[in-house]
């Protein structure tokens, strides 16, 4: 059986592990080469499911460095607005932008209490399984419940999430190379608090580590559906990945659509 993780260290600052692991370049090294074929399937999946129009005001949640911000826009949803909680994959994002004669949109926010008024919004994502971060469900909760309160009414809603599947649990320990570094995760699931655990060391091509922690709570379809409901969506459509296929028992990828009545 896979042991459990130890439980995040704390981070010299105090932080939290989701705001710790998203300062300097580490994430940008593990995932900052995303395949982009795959982000444009992802954008015109969410884009058709959704019905989204070019003049939707449309905000993506806790989007790190903004590829799905920057594909809606260059499709013509220039309405749309990246928000994050790390000014480092923020900056990351714009000047990305600009170096390809562009320009995003983007917002410096906390997801559970954004600068927004009610019903601003005509659709919010949350997607690459930015969800389950925090300590409890009902904090975890309270995030749709903002992201509920910034949409209007008949306004949409995608979130796409990890299931405690096995391939998702039982990763083990795997290397990603990224362009100025290479990152060695150690990733071991807890049965008991239901909780991903990942230990990554990155170690850069000037000779310099980091390590960090994180630990992210995977719902199963039927968790998270509850949480939505309590959140005061209507879940519209649920999908094992972005080709549409049908969500069973057996899918490591819960695609979830819902609506604000």
């Amino acid at each position: 059986m896979t042991q459990p993780a130890p439980a995040p260290a704390p981070t010299p600052d105090g932080d939290p592990w989701w705001i710790s692991n998203y300062r300097g370049t580490g994430y940008l090294e593990r995932y900052g080469s995303h395949d982009g074929a795959t982000t444009r399937r992802d954008v015109a999946f969410l884009a058709a499911r959704l019905a989204l129009q070019t003049d939707h005001t449309i905000l993506d949640l806790c989007c790190a460095f903004a590829r799905h911000t920057a594909e809606l826009t260059r499709r013509g949803y220039t309405h749309t607005t990246g928000v994050d909680l790390s000014q480092d994959l923020l900056d990351h994002a714009a000047a990305t932008a600009a170096a390809d004669g562009e320009r995003i949109n983007l917002l410096h926010a906390d997801v559970r209490g954004l600068p927004l008024d009610d019903g601003c919004a005509d659709a919010v994502l949350l997607l690459f399984n930015s969800f389950g971060f925090l300590d409890t469900t009902d904090e975890d909760l309270g995030v749709l419940r903002e992201a509920f309160r910034v949409l209007r009414p008949g306004g949409r809603m995608a979130m796409d999430h990890f299931t405690p599947h096995p391939d998702t649990t039982g990763m083990g320990t795997r290397t990603v190379r990224g362009d100025h570094a290479e990152t060695t995760q150690q990733v071991t699931w807890d049965p008991a608090t239901r909780r991903l655990n990942r230990h990554t060391t990155t170690a850069y091509d000037d000779g310099t580590t980091d390590t960090s922690h994180s630990s992210v709570r995977l719902y199963t379809p039927a968790e998270l559906t509850e949480l939505l409901h309590a959140a005061g969506f209507v879940v519209d459509e649920q999908f094992g990945g972005y080709d549409a296929r049908p969500l069973t028992a057996d899918s490591s990828r819960h695609l979830v659509t819902a609506h604000r009545p």
